[in-house]
């Protein structure tokens, strides 16, 4: 900041005196006076409005000067390009099955992401990010894509029988090998030291490691007793 101290007087105010006299040679006597002129120059006097500049702040006399983009401007706008040294959390992630799924039927994705903070220098001045999870981006591995609000819950947090539907479930439709990769998406705001929060512009998604899953096929027979009663029937 550049701090420089400073007043300003009053200015432009003008006085002059004229004075005449005059006097008659006949019986009767004539005086007379001028009259007293004052004046200045017009907009500078005392009640004249200041020119103010928007990023000069005037406390007891000293006028501060505000450098644009120092974290006192008024107009500074944060993006989350900006955010260079913040790195957010990734979220964590989990499936139901544990790792495999049966094509055709529903798997159940699980991702937590949680508000904080970090500290680091933003655009050369120390200062605060918070984050917050405003929603998650699923990428399954079989060419579906999916978002959703929340990160989901598991089937007994939600009161449901194993492999029913839910918000964040996928479906593969074919065995095979998966690698399912959910990301974040984050919502920041960010303040320097004894000042308010402000907005950062845009989000910013930040990826878990990938989840591996084996998709499997299932097949049912139909048998006349159970195999360990008969293990020569069909299907044994």
């Amino acid at each position: 900041m550049d701090l420089s101290a400073g007043y300003e007087t009053g200015g432009g105010q003008g006085s002059g005196n004229g004075a005449g006299n005059g006097a008659g040679n006949g019986a009767g006597g004539g005086a007379g006076s001028g009259a007293q002129d004052s004046g200045g120059d017009e907009g500078s006097g005392p009640g004249a409005a200041p020119v103010v500049d928007p990023l000069a702040f005037v406390r007891d006399d000293f006028t501060v000067n505000c450098i644009p983009g120092s974290p006192c401007d008024p107009n500074l706008v944060v993006r989350v390009s900006d955010l260079v040294n913040f790195q957010p959390a990734a979220p964590s992630q989990t499936m139901e099955p544990g790792g495999w799924s049966v094509a055709g039927l529903p798997s159940n994705f699980i991702a937590s992401a949680s508000v904080h903070s970090r500290t680091g220098a933003l655009l050369g001045y120390p200062a605060e990010v918070r984050f917050t999870p405003v929603g998650y981006r699923w990428t399954y591995g079989d060419g579906a894509q999916a978002s959703t609000d929340s990160g989901g819950a598991t089937w007994a947090a939600l009161g449901l029988p194993e492999f029913s539907r839910t918000a964040t479930s996928h479906t593969f439709a074919r065995p095979g090998s998966y690698a399912v990769v959910v990301a974040v998406v984050y919502s920041a705001v960010y303040r320097f030291a004894g000042l308010a929060w402000r907005p950062v512009e845009g989000t910013l998604a930040i990826s878990a490691s990938p989840l591996g899953v084996i998709v499997g096929d299932a097949q049912t027979v139909l048998v006349n007793r159970e195999c360990t009663a008969h293990p020569a029937g069909p299907g044994c």
